[in-house]
């Protein structure tokens, strides 16, 4: 298993990163990697989408889980592997964390590396647009 977590302190404003976190279409604005994203249905377990990359990948998602202004968690399953990610906000800290299981450990680490390569970046940018 790869895991990879990276937190952010501040003053947040929970009702504007969750605007940010709801409508999939602004995750380019504060993730760098991200060229853009789109969702079939609504903002809700179980929905489906796919985050076209930068680097000219697409990765498909489900939505697994909301807890509505505090988390919600996204997971990729990519052939045996599958990549989930943890969002969790308070009125002072963001934290994401990644995890990757199913595959082998050098597979794992390699890929977690390139996911998690930008991470800290695109979440300070995503601070800058929701500290108070």
């Amino acid at each position: 298993m790869f895991k990879y977590e990276n937190t952010v302190a501040g003053n947040i404003d929970v009702k504007k990163i969750w605007e940010l976190y709801s409508d999939v279409s602004r995750w380019k604005e504060w993730d760098i990697d991200v060229e853009s994203v789109v969702l079939d249905g609504a903002f809700v377990p179980g929905s489906h989408g796919v985050m076209s990359m930068k680097n000219g990948q697409s990765l498909p998602f489900t939505i697994d889980s909301i807890d509505v202004e505090k988390e919600f968690t996204t997971s990729s399953c990519l052939g045996a592997v599958t990549v989930s990610f943890i969002h969790i906000i308070t009125e002072t800290s963001i934290t994401h964390t990644v995890t990757i299981v199913g595959g082998a450990k050098e597979q794992m680490e390699g890929m977690g590396r390139g996911i998690t390569a930008n991470l800290s970046a695109s979440m300070d940018r995503l601070l800058s647009m929701v500290a108070q």
